[in-house]
């Protein structure tokens, strides 16, 4: 195993000489050359797993930021290389040569399709499954194919404790077919959100769910009139919402993190912290941001706002926030379909766009899929500015340097990561693994 491991870091360093981020390569040569040594590297590590469709990166990026402030020797998996291969680099990297995880505590986000496989050679604490919504269908499959993955990887960890989120029939009914200790967070609001479109039914007796209150797409207090099963008393709720803040668990907390679906990171996180004792709720109220999830740079005294969208129910949440937002602001939307964002795109057309005719002054489309997306803003009656055909985004940046308006991008997963790399060159920050 010491040959593996100094030939996986070597490999990191290399990489890192090159500026590239070394964040999965060095654990797919390791993994080749010892198949098992995930369970090796990670005997005797406090494992912190966050998985689910939507809020993993930040969900874990608040997590880190109360462990950082509790000065705990932790670790985290960068950059979203969140599948096997990324979470055994993680190790790797901060392991001895000998094998031995040098940090008493580890956060991993997992991918969804991924947690049966990760799960076979961990032995987590804890299990956050965040939501559970339709993403990159010709990936994932639909919604019932995702719960049964997560389930598969569940049932690897029998004496984790699970953090679900309440207000999720799909996630929430995990409580009911895993053995499993579980801890349950949600939000006690009524957005009078838009009609439920993912999951309307039951995921036990297939009868339409009905609704007390709603917050996001099959989110709320649901409950089925059949078999009974519905929403059940958060351990840790958000009430009270307002502008400058909320209560948690009769607690005032507040964040500078937009949205709705921000609130539900938060709260999982707090549930985390809270329950396993490393950190205080007080720290969650200062972070800032996880990289390309409501990350901004400066222009000129002008803020640029990179939103990373991947399905219809983060799209919408995401324009929701935006229109909230006092005055008007130049848009693009970056529609990409390589591998990493899913090729099927038909997505864009189960999110509602009417809104951001209030608050767009000019919007741009760009990438591989531009034309595709101006033709869908379109069919809501939004006319584009300028669609950039293919993934210019130095042009992008051009435009944003001339702006005189705050601009907002809504990006998809390739595209976020080319862009925050010119951002980074063009207004400032730091790269997404440091």
């Amino acid at each position: 195993m010491i040959i593996t491991i100094i030939i996986a870091k070597l490999t990191a360093l290399l990489l890192r000489l090159f500026n590239r981020g070394a964040t999965s390569l060095p654990g797919k040569i390791a993994l080749k050359l010892k198949y098992d040594i995930l369970t090796k590297l990670s005997r005797g590590t406090k494992i912190i797993c966050v998985t689910g469709t939507n809020g993993k990166t930040t969900t874990c990026a608040l997590i880190e930021h109360a462990l950082k402030s509790e000065n705990r020797p932790y670790f985290i998996n960068k950059g979203g290389a969140n599948m096997l291969s990324g979470v055994t680099t993680a190790f790797i990297m901060n392991s001895t040569v000998f094998g031995r995880c040098k940090k008493e505590i580890a956060i991993l986000e997992c991918d969804e399709n991924s947690l049966p496989l990760i799960s076979r050679y961990i032995d987590a604490k804890a299990l956050v499954v965040t939501n559970v919504f339709r993403d990159q269908l010709d990936r994932y499959g639909e919604v019932t194919h995702t719960l049964s993955k997560i389930k598969s990887g569940i049932d690897n960890i029998p004496e984790c404790i699970l953090f679900l989120n309440a207000d999720d029939p799909l996630s929430s009914s995990l409580r009911k077919t895993c053995k499993n200790k579980t801890i349950t967070f949600g939000i006690n609001a009524n957005l009078n959100a838009p009609a439920v479109s993912d999951s309307r039914f039951c995921p036990f007796c297939s009868a339409e769910l009905k609704y007390k209150s709603h917050t996001i797409s099959q989110l709320g207090d649901f409950f089925c009139p059949e078999c009974k099963f519905g929403r059940s008393t958060p351990d840790y709720e958000i009430s009270d919402i307002s502008k400058t803040g909320f209560i948690i668990n009769g607690r005032l907390a507040s964040t500078s993190l937009g949205g709705l679906y921000n609130l539900y990171n938060f709260c999982a996180a707090a549930a985390v912290i809270n329950e396993l004792k490393i950190g205080k709720t007080e720290e969650l109220c200062t972070f800032k941001g996880a990289f390309g999830r409501m990350e901004s740079f400066d222009n000129n005294g002008k803020t640029v706002l990179l939103l990373l969208v991947k399905n219809p129910a983060g799209l919408t949440s995401c324009i929701n926030y935006i229109c909230s937002v006092k005055g008007g602001l130049d848009m693009a939307f970056a529609l990409n379909d390589n591998d990493a964002d899913g090729r099927d795109i038909s997505w864009i057309w189960d999110s509602d766009f009417c809104r951001i005719n209030e608050k767009c002054k000019s919007i741009y489309t760009v990438g591989t899929r531009s034309l595709d997306m101006a033709l869908r803003l379109k069919y809501d009656g939004i006319k584009t500015t300028k669609i950039i055909d293919g993934e210019d985004y130095k042009r992008l940046i051009s435009l944003i340097k001339n702006s005189e308006n705050d601009f907002v991008i809504f990006s998809t997963y390739t595209a976020m990561m080319k862009m925050r790399k010119l951002f980074i060159n063009t207004f400032g920050g730091r790269e997404f693994w440091e």
